[in-house]
C-alpha cells in the first residue's frame, strides 16, 4: 500500500495535531457546575475550610476513540490510500498522430491517416484503465489536442475527427515537446508513440532519440511526382505578356514519365511529356499574351497515390497599358511626354470636349478649370488660380527650384536646383498634402491622397513646357512619376507564384530595401517577416495567399500546395516498433479513499449518537428538560 496526495511524514503530522486537539478538549474540563450549599458555610474560618483537589481524570474513553478512529480514517481518505504496490501505478503516455502532408496519401482503400489511426486506437485499447495519454497531432507544428488523460472515449473520439495538414513533419519540435510534457506532467513517465510514415522535413533529425521512443508505421508507397512551383511574371517590355514556370518534382527512388497539362482562361496550351528521374527536379517554361484576368492551371498525369499537389491554380489579374485621357489645347507638345512609356496609352481631347465618352484611369487637365470635379486620378497643369485645386496663396515671378523632395515617391530621381521658371504658383499646403518641388515662397509642386473620399491628384504650378523647361530632364521624371504615383497598380511588376507552406523565401532586388518591405495576407492582416542576405523569409502554416509590397512592386505568393517532405527518417535499431503486447490490468492499485471516507464519517456519526446527545441533555438546565424527566429530580429534592 501507498499514498499518492501525502508523505508518510506528512501524514502522522497532520495526524499528531489533530488527535492532540481532540485529546485536549477531552482532558480540559471548563464547564461550570450548580451546587446546592447551606448559606452559614459561607462564614466558615479560612484557616478550617477545607482544601478540595478534584484529580484530572477522562471523561468518555469510548467517545474519544471513536472520534480518534474517524478522524485517521478521514485522513487515510485525503492521502489517497492505494491498495498494491507502486510500479503498478499509472504511466503517462504521449501519443505523436502524423498528421504532415504524406498522410493525405492514398493507402489500401483508405488513406495514410486512416491507416495511422486504426493504429492509434489499437494502442489505445491495449493501454492499462489507470494510465493515462496525451494525444498530439505533428506536422509542421506540434499541437496537443487533449491533456493526460484515461478518459479513453475522449481520446478515441479526438483520434478519429484528426485530418492531414498541408505542412511537412517537422519530427525534431514532436520529441522535443513530448519529453517537456512527460517532465512536466510530474507522474511517472510511460512512452512516446509515434504514429507515421515518417517522412522529415531537413535531411536528418537534430534531437536526440528519447529511450522510451515506440514507433508504428503505417504501409505506404512513397514513389510519387508532384508540382512544386507555379510562378508567372508580366514582362517589362510588353504589358500584355506574361511568362509562366512549372517546376516539376520525383520524390521516389523510380524514374517516372509524367504528362504535363496547363490551360490559361479555357485556352488549352500544348500537352508536355517529361521524365524525371529518381529525387530530380524540372522547369516546364511558357509564355502567352492577354490582357484579361483568369486562371492558370497546371495538371499532371497519372495520378498516384498522394494527389494533393498534383494540379494547382493560380489567379492572374487583368493587364494592359493605363489610359490615359489628356484635355489640353497643345497635344503636339504633350504627346512626345506621354506616349514614350509602353505602360500607357493617351487619349487627346481639347478642353470643350470635357468629359469625353472614351473611359480612362488617369485624367490630365491642361490649364484649364472644368465645370464638373473630375472622379479619377487626376494630374493637373498649370491651373487657373481661381478653381484651383489646391488654395494659391501668391504667385512668385522670375523664380527657381530651390530644392525637389527626393524622400517621396513623387520626388524620386529629381535633383536639378537653380532651374528657371517665369512665373510658379505658390500653394497653401495643409497637413497630408506631399510637397514635391519647392520656391523660395513655398511649393510650387503638390500632391494631395484624401484617401477613400475623394481621388488623389497632384498640381503643378507653372508650364513644365515653357521655355528650356522642356528640354530639362526633370521633365519627363516628373510626368513619369506623378502617373505611377496616381495609378500604381498599372506600373508595379508583378510577380505571382504558387507555392508549399511552410518557409517561403523570395529573392530581392538589390534596391529593395526592408525597411519598405509589407506582407499582408488576403484578409488585410500583416505578418512577420525577415530579411537576410537580400532573401525575404516568412512562415504559413496554413495555405493562403500573401501580398508583398516594395515601393514599385508587388508580389502574390499563393502558399496552397503541401509541403511534401522529401527525406526518411532511418529509425534507430534499438527503438521499439509495432503494437506492444497487451498489459496485465489485475496487476492495477486499488483507490481506497471513497471506503475510507465513508468508514471515517460512520465512526463519527456513531460517536454522536451514542455520547453527544448524553452530553447534551446533561448540559440542559432542570426547566428545560421534559416533564418525564424533571419529575424524579423534583421528588427526589
Amino acid at each position: 500500500m501507498f499514498f499518492l496526495n501525502l508523505t508518510l511524514g506528512e501524514f502522522f503530522t497532520l495526524l499528531g495535531v489533530v488527535g492532540g486537539l481532540v485529546t485536549a478538549l477531552y482532558l480540559l474540563d471548563k464547564s461550570k457546575r450548580k451546587k446546592v450549599v447551606s448559606t452559614l458555610r459561607f462564614w466558615t474560618p479560612a484557616r478550617s475550610a477545607e482544601e478540595l483537589q478534584s484529580r484530572r481524570r477522562m471523561r468518555d474513553p469510548w467517545s474519544l476513540l471513536l472520534q480518534l478512529l474517524g478522524l485517521i480514517l478521514l485522513l487515510l481518505a485525503i492521502a489517497q490510500l492505494q491498495w498494491g504496490s507502486k510500479r503498478w501505478r499509472g504511466r503517462d503516455h504521449v501519443m505523436l498522430l502524423d498528421t504532415s502532408a504524406w498522410s493525405a496519401g492514398r493507402s489500401g482503400e483508405g488513406t495514410v491517416l486512416d491507416a495511422e489511426k486504426r493504429l492509434a486506437l489499437d494502442y489505445l485499447a491495449g493501454l492499462p484503465g489507470t494510465d493515462r495519454l496525451m494525444l498530439v497531432r505533428v506536422d509542421g507544428l506540434a499541437t496537443p489536442v487533449t491533456s493526460f488523460t484515461n478518459n479513453r472515449s475522449q481520446l478515441a473520439a479526438q483520434i478519429t475527427s484528426a485530418v492531414s495538414q498541408s505542412s511537412a513533419l517537422n519530427l525534431d519540435q514532436a520529441l522535443i515537446f513530448a519529453t517537456q510534457a512527460q517532465n512536466w506532467a510530474e507522474g511517472v513517465p510511460g512512452e512516446i508513440v509515434y504514429i507515421g510514415v515518417h517522412m522529415i522535413a531537413g535531411e536528418t533529425m537534430d534531437a536526440p532519440v528519447p529511450a522510451n521512443l515506440r514507433v508504428l508505421s503505417p504501409e505506404f508507397n512513397r514513389e510519387h511526382v508532384g508540382i512544386r512551383r507555379l510562378t508567372a511574371k508580366r514582362d517589362q517590355q510588353e504589358s500584355n505578356a506574361w511568362d509562366a514556370t512549372v517546376t516539376l518534382k520525383n520524390f521516389g527512388t523510380q524514374t517516372h514519365s509524367v504528362r504535363l497539362e496547363t490551360r490559361y482562361a479555357g485556352t488549352q496550351f500544348a500537352p508536355r511529356m517529361i521524365e524525371l528521374a529518381p529525387r530530380q527536379e524540372i522547369a516546364a517554361e511558357y509564355s502567352f499574351t492577354t490582357a484579361a484576368a483568369g486562371e492558370l492551371i497546371a495538371r499532371i498525369n497519372p495520378a498516384d497515390s498522394l494527389t494533393t499537389d498534383q494540379d494547382v491554380h493560380l489567379r492572374l489579374p487583368r493587364s494592359g497599358p493605363l489610359e490615359v485621357n489628356v484635355y489640353t489645347s497643345r497635344p503636339q507638345e504633350l504627346r512626345p511626354l506621354l506616349e514614350s512609356n509602353h505602360r500607357l496609352v493617351a487619349h487627346f481631347f481639347q478642353p470643350s470636349q470635357y468629359p469625353a465618352s472614351q473611359p480612362s484611369e488617369v485624367v490630365v487637365l491642361d490649364g484649364f478649370i472644368p465645370r464638373t470635379a473630375p472622379t479619377l486620378p487626376t494630374l493637373w497643369i498649370d491651373p487657373p488660380r481661381e478653381g484651383s485645386p489646391i488654395a494659391v496663396k501668391g504667385i512668385d515671378y522670375d523664380s527657381t527650384i530651390k530644392n525637389w523632395h527626393n524622400e517621396t515617391v513623387l520626388g524620386a530621381g529629381l535633383h536639378a536646383k537653380e532651374t528657371h521658371i517665369l512665373n510658379a504658383e505658390i500653394f497653401e499646403a495643409f497637413e497630408g498634402d506631399i510637397p514635391v518641388a519647392n520656391a523660395a515662397g513655398g511649393p510650387i509642386v503638390i500632391a494631395r491622397d484624401a484617401g477613400a473620399k475623394s481621388p488623389r491628384f497632384g498640381v503643378i504650378g507653372f508650364d513644365p513646357l515653357q521655355g528650356q523647361l522642356k528640354f530639362e530632364v526633370t521633365t519627363p521624371i516628373l510626368f513619369a512619376n506623378f502617373l505611377r504615383w496616381l495609378s500604381p497598380e498599372s506600373f508595379r511588376t508583378l510577380d505571382l507564384s504558387a507555392g508549399s507552406v511552410g518557409t517561403a523565401s523570395i529573392a530581392l532586388d538589390p534596391k529593395e530595401h526592408a525597411d519598405r518591405l509589407r506582407v499582408v495576407d488576403d484578409n488585410g492582416l500583416v505578418l512577420p517577416f525577415t530579411v537576410r542576405a537580400g532573401t525575404l523569409q516568412l512562415y504559413a502554416a496554413e495555405p493562403s495567399v500573401l501580398h508583398v509590397y516594395s515601393a514599385d512592386r508587388e508580389r502574390i505568393v499563393s502558399l496552397t500546395l503541401p509541403e511534401v517532405a522529401e527525406s526518411e527518417w532511418k529509425i534507430p535499431s534499438d527503438v521499439a516498433q509495432g503494437l506492444p503486447r497487451r498489459s496485465n490490468l489485475r496487476g492495477a492499485p486499488v483507490d481506497l479513499w471513497k471506503w475510507l471516507a465513508t468508514a471515517g464519517m460512520g465512526c463519527l456519526l456513531a460517536e454522536w449518537f451514542l455520547f453527544g446527545r448524553q452530553r447534551r441533555a446533561k448540559k440542559m438546565p432542570v426547566s428545560q428538560k421534559p416533564v418525564a424527566q424533571r419529575e424524579p429530580e423534583l421528588a427526589a429534592k
